[in-house]
């Protein structure tokens, strides 16, 4: 049987025996949870894709931590999400708000059972956001001594899109941007004879820069993504390039690192 796809990086919590979680434990409590989705990304990308981006991203930053001499261990990733604007499109899955903050909720008191005590949620899909701090919130309220913060990488990243892609247009869902940083993490996985751009007025209204995942000030509640983009993305994914998605990594890792060591300062 072929191999589908490999996986770079540090191993994360998942491929880890007990006793080698026990032994990290030792040297930290730093722990960070990719929070992805299973939804669809346009003709050319998988339906994980938010997934697996989370999850890469948890590893290049426990990786570039380490480089600094900090030890951080990354959970699995959260597969599912709120992604009912999506359900239109053939094979997502979505949670409801309450079910993915009591999942979410519960994975991280797991872990701090276990003796993890600052959490780090990363974000992999902008749809669970709010509930996400919701769960920061929730999981500090139960504890003596969790900490736990929610960073939103995408805002200063996105800011980069005008230096780093080739696109002078809006870029969003499975456009150039996010299909470069898959063609970076699972180049096996992304179906480039398939993509297509497609834009519309009404599509970019979904994510602008009033959203509050770009540092606007307005959200808006989404029905479905189908009547913004029939085909499931937003911008021009035929411009993406593997190195592109690899200076966009860049950005976000080298922004979470210094979130990390600035919220959660070492021998504290």
């Amino acid at each position: 049987m072929d191999s589908l796809y490999s996986i770079r990086g540090p191993r994360s919590l998942y491929e880890m025996t007990w006793e080698e979680v026990q032994e990290i434990l030792a040297r930290t409590d730093l722990i960070l949870v990719p929070v992805g989705s299973t939804e669809q990304h346009g003709p050319h990308l998988p339906l994980g894709a938010d997934a697996m981006q989370a999850d890469d991203l948890c590893r290049r930053v426990v990786a570039k931590l380490a480089e600094q001499g900090r030890t951080a261990v990354s959970a699995p990733v959260v597969p599912f999400g709120i992604a009912s604007h999506h359900m239109d499109f053939p094979g997502t899955i979505t949670l409801s708000s309450m079910t993915f903050f009591n999942m979410l909720k519960e994975v991280c008191l797991s872990l701090y059972k276990h003796g993890f005590r600052r959490f780090v949620l990363v974000l992999g899909h902008g749809g669970n956001l709010p509930m996400m701090q919701a769960v920061a919130h929730e999981v500090v309220a139960s504890t003596p001594d969790a900490e736990v913060i929610v960073p939103n990488w995408i805002k200063p990243m996105t800011e980069k899109y005008s230096e780093i892609l080739t696109s002078t247009k809006k870029e969003s869902h499975a456009g150039e941007g996010e299909t470069s940083r898959m063609l970076a993490t699972v180049p096996e996985l992304v179906q480039m004879q398939r993509a297509r751009a497609y834009r519309s007025e009404r599509a970019e209204r979904l994510e602008n820069k009033n959203h509050p995942l770009l540092g606007g000030g307005i959200f808006r509640g989404n029905r479905t993504m189908k009547q913004g983009t029939p085909i499931g993305n937003i911008g021009d994914p035929t411009l993406a390039k593997a190195e592109t998605g690899e200076k966009l990594y860049d950005v976000a890792v080298n922004w979470l690192v210094a979130v990390i060591q600035q919220e959660f300062p070492q021998g504290e």
